[in-house]
Order: structure tokens, then C-alpha cells, then sequence
């Protein structure tokens, strides 16, 4: 199994496409945000050319404005996995949500905590920080786990809590017994700013802001704000300011600088990653030779 990561606008995609073309195999993505159907362009999703190109899997699995959590994520994960598989194909999983890859990778046992729809309508009434301090208070390993900046996740940590279970019981993993060579993407952060600024700019060319408009008019204005997927809080804000489009992307792009700054932590975190320059202009070819040569790992 092949693993290709990196930071958001370094390339991954591309190269994990690259390589797939080269061995015949077949793309998973490990995306928290393209799993909804309608949102394409502030997610990046791959286009329909690239799909043509080499099977993908994981996209679009489910209506924007549904539930759809890590643990059924991982789920459809492993019966992806079991068809590439099944079709001897090699499987290349690409991702730049590094909970997802990590969760899939270490065996993650997760909680099957049913929802409780009258808990997280109170939790979302109250200030973030003071849900973070009684998480802190009930399960304080879960801290180094969960996502302080998303309420969404530190609710759910809290859900869990209140059923008698600690939610950081649940992240004792089980590594996938089978060979996995990871291959990492790193770049300098001025050369990346350069790309997000860019990428933003051109999401708003492709029409960002219709596909958020369209999204609005189906009634999931507050789901897209309460699920803090980058860009799509400062497009829907934007909207009812009439915020002319180079101002949001500029606002996109700080954003998107924000969460590369995490993936960038939880990158050096992650054991046994093979690093590449992403500004490496034979990229596709080191990597490839890396991957043909065998490791004692």
C-alpha cells in the first residue's frame, strides 16, 4: 500500500495521479471535505479529466448537509480497499486530512456512541473555549487527540464522554499488519503561500462563489458554517456583504495558510515517511525510483 501526503496546494494529488498512471493503480481519498456531493471547487475535488485517468474512490459519498463521521469514513475505506484489491490493483491513498490517513493506518477502534441530537444543540450554544475546558476536565488525554480549533470534534469528544466511555479509549490503535510506504511532500512556506493564493484565486474564476450560493439556496447555510470546511465560512459571509471575490480570496487563502501550518505539524509527526521537495522539478521520478526499491520496514 502506498500513502501519498503533504500539505494542501503541494501537490500530492497530482503526483499520487502520476503514479497511478505509471502502475495501473488506484487512488483513495483521504479528504474529510470531498466526500459531499456539490462541493467540488472550494474542496479541490479532482475533476472529471482526472478521474478519467485512473479510478478514484472515496468521492462523493454522501449529500451535502448529512452526518457522515470518521468512523463511517473508515468504514467504506476498508471495502475501497477490499475492490482495488480484489481487481489486483496497487493502492495509493492520498490525503491531505492526516486524522483520517492516521486513523485508517493505526486500526483506530472508534466509538459507536450513537449521536445525541439534544447535546450538540446545547453545545453549540456555548463559547468554544469553554467546551475545550471541560473536555480537558473529563478526558484530558483526548486533548493531544482531538482538534481544538473545530467544535464539531470537540463536541463529538464531549458526546462520547457523557455515555461513560473516555473518547481517547477509542484511538488505541491496532497498525494495519500489511506494508505501507508512505511518501511525504514537503515545500517552503513562501513557495506554497504562492500556490494557495493562487488556487484560491482561481477557485473564484471556476465560479466558488455560485457553487456556495447554490449550496445556500438548498438550505445548508448553517451546516457549511457549523462544519468550518476552509473557504466556505468566508464565501457564505461574504455573501450577504456582497464582498467582491479578490477580497475573499484573499480571506480563503489566509485561511488555507492556517490549516497548511497544522498539516504541517501533524507531517512531522508521522513515523516512517519518505520526504520528497514538492519543488523537485523530476519529482515523479525520484519517487518512482524510492518505490522500487525495497525497504526492511
Amino acid at each position: 500500500m502506498w500513502v501519498v501526503a503533504g500539505p494542501t496546494a503541494s501537490g500530492k494529488s497530482g503526483l499520487a495521479l502520476q503514479l497511478a498512471r505509471r502502475c495501473g493503480g488506484e487512488l483513495l481519498c483521504f479528504d474529510s471535505t470531498t466526500v459531499y456531493r456539490g462541493l467540488d471547487i472550494g474542496t479541490a475535488k479532482p475533476s472529471a479529466e482526472e478521474q478519467a485517468q485512473a479510478p478514484h474512490h472515496l468521492l462523493d459519498l454522501v449529500e451535502a448537509g448529512c452526518e457522515f463521521t470518521l468512523a463511517d469514513f473508515l468504514q467504506r475505506a476498508e471495502a475501497a480497499l477490499r475492490e482495488v484489491r480484489s481487481r489486483g490493483r496497487q493502492p495509493i491513498l492520498v490525503g491531505g486530512t492526516y486524522l483520517y490517513l492516521r486513523a485508517f493506518l493505526q486500526g483506530f477502534q472508534l466509538s459507536e456512541v450513537a449521536p445525541d441530537p439534544e447535546f450538540r444543540a446545547w453545545a453549540e450554544t456555548r463559547p468554544l473555549s469553554e467546551l475545550v475546558e471541560e473536555l480537558r476536565r473529563q478526558d484530558p488525554e483526548s486533548l493531544t487527540i482531538v482538534d481544538l480549533a473545530n467544535g464539531r470534534r470537540v463536541i463529538r469528544a464531549l458526546e462520547v464522554c457523557r455515555s461513560g466511555k473516555l473518547f481517547s479509549e477509542h484511538y488505541r490503535s491496532q497498525p494495519r499488519p500489511e506494508p505501507v510506504r508512505k511518501i511525504g511532500l514537503r515545500a517552503a512556506p513562501d513557495w506554497l503561500k504562492d500556490r494557495i493564493a493562487e488556487r484560491s484565486r482561481a477557485m473564484f474564476l471556476n465560479g466558488f462563489r455560485e457553487e456556495v450560493k447554490r449550496l445556500c439556496e438548498k438550505g445548508l447555510q448553517r451546516w457549511l458554517l457549523s462544519m468550518r470546511f476552509i473557504g466556505y465560512p468566508e464565501v457564505v459571509e461574504g455573501l450577504g456583504l456582497a464582498t467582491d471575490d479578490s477580497v475573499l480570496a484573499e480571506r480563503v487563502s489566509e485561511s488555507t495558510w492556517r490549516l497548511v501550518k497544522k498539516q504541517r505539524t501533524w507531517g512531522r509527526s508521522e513515523a516512517g515517511v519518505e520526504w520528497f521537495d514538492a519543488q523537485c522539478p523530476d519529482l515523479i521520478e525520484r519517487v518512482w525510483e524510492q518505490l522500487q526499491t525495497p525497504t526492511d520496514k
